[in-house]
């Protein structure tokens, strides 16, 4: 098949959240099908990427987007009731692209990788083309309920924003619900915060998965450890990492520090802003900033935190610690989701005070420890692995089968 897949940005390295789903989603459809992907751009560095892309896809184009400029240009939607987020990842030249695409290359099958993406087909130049193809919109998370749980945690005066985000996005979710042939979702608890009127037979959940060789127990990690160590991974400029390490070092990290003098934390990650860096200047903390390889860290670490009070779908970060065989201590908000059992697989905890206790229980009883880490490994073996969860996207994109009838092209 000829298959159009887009994403809102560049799906290469997979080295953080949706970039790794849709890495692993393309990288199934191109042994499969002859693939064009369009895709944005919003960091120089990764034009570095763009041959990787084209080593597997027939076709790549991108848009070029300039954060700062970017944010500008997505107010006057407001006007309109836009989303933001459907301003910002929207550029001419890709809509250009795809157009040519859709009209010259015969196209059966478009995936969408985010739903700023469906903009792409709803303002195509050739709508006839786009609803003779199969149309897959891969939500991964659903983005409203994100924006709504920043709301809650926000200022009053940024509140606002954040809430404008999540009704505008709300709206136009209901309506990719109700233009697309397929939609999926990361997990079945992902699959409940959409609305019960659009739980309709074409949103489905496609679990996250994790490349199994590459983060494995066997990789022990080269990062010199002595004293106890504990590891937090993730982008960190990203809010909800933010605010989950800083939930930790400062309410949860002081309460395992009294128990365990010697412990050591590393927050490991990229671009770590201001707020996070201050976080070094605590005993016992360490921030990395951009390592080469997270799994010399993860290796090394006798217990992984997962802190995260908001969270969206499956955590990347959790699969991969317990597919290194990891103890893994995490909140319920970040646990939720996961097809895992909490107290065999994955502690979880609460709130401070039961953080705090699990992670120092772990601390002091290496065989525990170990026993979790070997359950989770079994967790990722029998429900993470990336081949078989792809697998549905066999029958999602086939016109013979992807097709309900409840989905009706809606320009």
């Amino acid at each position: 098949m000829k298959v159009l897949f887009l994403a809102h940005r560049i799906p290469f390295p997979p080295n953080k959240g949706d970039k790794i789903r849709s890495f692993n989603v393309l990288r199934y459809l191109a042994a499969r099908h002859e693939v064009h992907v369009g895709c944005l751009v919003d960091d120089d560095a990764d034009l570095r990427y763009v041959p990787k892309l084209r080593e597997l896809a027939r076709d790549v184009s991108f848009g070029r987007i300039h954060p700062r400029l970017g944010r500008i240009a997505a107010l006057p939607g407001m006007l309109r009731s836009r989303a933001l987020s459907v301003s910002y990842f929207h550029s001419g030249n890709l809509q250009q692209w795809v157009d040519e695409v859709l009209s010259t290359q015969g196209i059966e099958a478009i995936f969408c990788s985010c739903s700023p993406m469906a903009e792409y087909l709803f303002q195509s130049r050739f709508p006839e083309k786009v609803a003779s193809a199969v149309r897959v919109m891969d939500l991964i998370d659903v983005d409203s309920e994100k924006w709504r749980q920043y709301a809650a945690t926000r200022p009053a005066w940024a509140a606002w924003i954040y809430r404008y985000e999540a009704r505008c996005l709300a709206l136009y979710e209901s309506r990719i619900v109700r233009s697309f042939d397929r939609v999926l979702v990361v997990s079945e608890a992902e699959k409940g915060q959409i609305p019960r009127e659009l739980q309709l037979p074409s949103v489905r959940s496609m679990p996250n998965g994790v490349d199994l060789e590459y983060f494995s127990p066997s990789h022990a990690g080269r990062f010199p450890a002595v004293e106890p160590l504990l590891v937090f991974t993730g982008v960190m400029d990203y809010w909800p990492n933010v605010d989950g390490v800083q939930w930790f070092v400062e309410k949860i990290f002081p309460r395992i520090r009294e128990r365990v003098p010697d412990v050591r934390l590393l927050i490991v990650g990229n671009r770590p802003t201001a707020q996070v860096r201050k976080l070094a200047t605590t005993p016992g903390v360490t921030v990395t900033g951009f390592v080469e390889d997270v799994r010399d860290y993860v290796g090394a670490a006798e217990v992984c935190v997962v802190p995260l009070r908001i969270a969206r779908g499956i955590q990347n970060k959790l699969l991969e610690a317990m597919a290194m065989g990891k103890a893994v201590v995490s909140t319920p908000e970040a646990f939720e989701g996961l097809r895992a059992e909490a107290g065999r697989d994955v502690l979880v905890a609460p709130d401070e005070a039961a953080f705090a206790e699990a992670t120092i229980q772990l601390l002091g009883d290496k065989q525990r420890a170990a026993a979790i880490g070997r359950n989770a490994r079994v967790c990722v073996e029998r429900h993470y692995a990336w081949e078989s969860n792809l697998g549905a996207l066999d029958d999602l994109i086939r016109p013979d089968t992807a097709k309900p009838t409840e989905s009706k092209w809606a320009t």
